[in-house]
């Protein structure tokens, strides 16, 4: 059991004031001078505040009958009561709210039997000295958990995001990777200088993954650069790509202003839209790529020229409406006319 340094803190702070204002406190109330034992009673009450982090329980334990013993034996009201607040504020904290309510009516219990006063006077005696450290140490608790909860949020979040990223840019690499690995089997003996075409393509298709990744790595590790590593004017290279791999893209990008957390999302989407096309289309299919702004909105519109059909949701598209949704835009995909994936992002004032 590791005993933190504030709890030895707080327990010689408690150990200052008992011992300290104890004899001035009796003195008030023209009791007489306390002797060893009432004074040992103080410290234990005090020393039960070393284990409130680690043992709450063990806490309310030690100061409730501490202070206990001390009433009935007759020695005055004093500091001593000040262990007590920081054993209901400690167990409010460090246990379960059940557990501390239960603990506070123990407490106020053991203090009834030798209240002086009448049972109103009692009661108030309770609300202010039980009751209120008990409700502060429940919010401070509540609090806590709250900040818990954000941080495993944003925890939860960054790695889902990573994870969409690894898989557009692995997902993406290998495809192209694989269709360009076909291609150089095929015309390996009929056109060496198609295939070593081909294999060009798949050394800078996996570089570029590569790099990809390691870029990732690096925002995992926080040592990211500041800009973005992909932005809009990369889009002809990933066409020029595609065609390697045997889809014909056309591409229309407008010249627009867009802040740097924009340019990875939308590059991003181009691509898991075209990496689509090339799994799932067959030969001859052409794709085409626009991205222009239209009443205070940024569009990405990429369709192909395949079959209509139906589809399945799966982690690609979700990861580009998830990117989309992320800067308060809309992602909609359509199978009618061939395929169809149109992001609507507003842009910022």
């Amino acid at each position: 059991m590791r005993i933190k340094w504030q709890d030895i803190a707080l327990t010689a702070a408690l150990l200052v004031f008992g011992l300290g204002g104890t004899r001035f406190a009796a003195r008030l109330q023209g009791a007489e001078a306390l002797d060893a034992f009432g004074y040992l009673l103080i410290v234990v009450a005090a020393a039960g505040l070393l284990f409130r982090s680690a043992r709450p329980l063990w806490t309310v334990g030690v100061t409730t009958v501490s202070i206990t013993a001390y009433l009935a034996l007759g020695y005055p009201f004093g500091p001593i009561l000040m262990s007590g607040v920081a054993a209901m504020y400690a167990v409010a904290v460090y246990a379960r709210i059940e557990v501390a309510a239960a603990s506070a009516l123990v407490y106020a219990l053991a203090i009834l039997p030798w209240w002086n006063d009448s049972v109103t006077s009692w009661i108030t005696w309770s609300a202010g000295w039980i009751l209120l450290p008990g409700a502060a140490g429940v919010l401070v608790r509540l609090r806590r958990k709250s900040a818990v909860d954000v941080r495993e949020r944003a925890v939860i979040s960054e790695r889902l995001r990573l994870a969409q990223e690894v898989h557009d840019v692995v997902g993406h690499g290998l495809s192209v990777i694989a269709m360009q690995a076909g291609v150089a089997l095929y015309v390996l003996d009929k056109d060496p200088a198609k295939a070593r075409a081909s294999l060009e393509a798949i050394r800078d298709t996996s570089k570029e993954a590569l790099d990809g990744l390691r870029s990732e790595l690096d925002t995992l590790r926080g040592s990211a650069p500041l800009t973005p590593t992909i932005t809009l004017a990369d889009l002809p290279a990933l066409a020029s790509r595609m065609r390697e791999a045997g889809l014909e893209v056309a591409v229309e990008v407008d010249q627009v202003e867009l802040p740097d957390t924009y340019q990875p999302a939308v590059y991003r989407i181009v691509q898991e839209s075209l990496t689509n096309v090339l799994r799932h289309s067959s030969p001859g299919v052409t794709a085409s790529v626009r991205v222009y702004t239209v009443r205070g909105e940024l569009v990405v519109h990429v369709t192909d020229t395949g079959t209509p059909g139906t589809f399945t949701e799966g982690h690609g598209i979700t990861g580009m409406r998830s990117r989309a949704e992320a800067l308060g835009g809309t992602l909609q995909v359509d199978g009618s006319h061939g395929f169809a994936v149109i992001a609507r992002i507003p842009l910022p004032s």
